[in-house]
């Protein structure tokens, strides 16, 4: 028998006589989740994302396309915010030739982000990502700024700051 948790117990009356909750532990450290996120706007900066660049918004993602163009999907993020879209069939079987994440996925997630951004968020006073202090960003020889762990970024870089570009 596999194990299991009690989240709560109650009386016949639905009263509750004892509750339970998950205690919240950090799973990945601060300054590696924000590592993480800056490579994911880099996929809507400069990546296959790069059309949400349209919606003038703090935006992180990540686009999928898989063998035969079966499946495709786009996952993407603002500071406050997590949206999957996946298109495909319940059977394996292609959607069409070129109908990638980015084609596919991404048009329908960004209908649903405008829509979002319109009603829950105010566009004078976008949210962002907070870097923690121990994050520096580094401007490489191509011109693409990087957040880097500070004592991590390369030894060419052409400039150095704390603060988010």
């Amino acid at each position: 028998m596999l194990p299991y948790s009690v989240m709560n117990v109650v009386d016949r009356e639905g009263n509750t006589l004892e509750e339970r909750r998950p205690e919240p532990r950090e799973a990945v450290r601060a300054d590696t989740a924000f590592i993480i996120t800056s490579l994911l706007q880099g996929v809507v900066q400069r990546g296959t994302g790069t059309a949400a660049l349209a919606l003038d918004w703090p935006l992180g993602g990540k686009t999928g396309t898989m063998d035969e163009y079966t499946d495709a999907w786009f996952v993407g993020f603002d500071p406050n915010i997590t949206v999957g879209v996946w298109v495909g069939h319940d059977e394996k079987k292609p959607l069409g030739k070129g109908e990638t994440g980015a084609a596919a996925a991404l048009p329908i997630w960004m209908d649903f982000m405008r829509g979002y951004i319109d009603t829950h968020a105010d566009r004078l006073d976008p949210p962002v990502f907070e870097a923690p202090g121990s994050i520096v960003f580094a401007t490489l020889p191509s011109g693409i700024t990087e957040a880097f762990i500070s004592g991590t970024q390369p030894a060419d870089v052409v400039q150095i700051s704390r603060i988010n570009p």
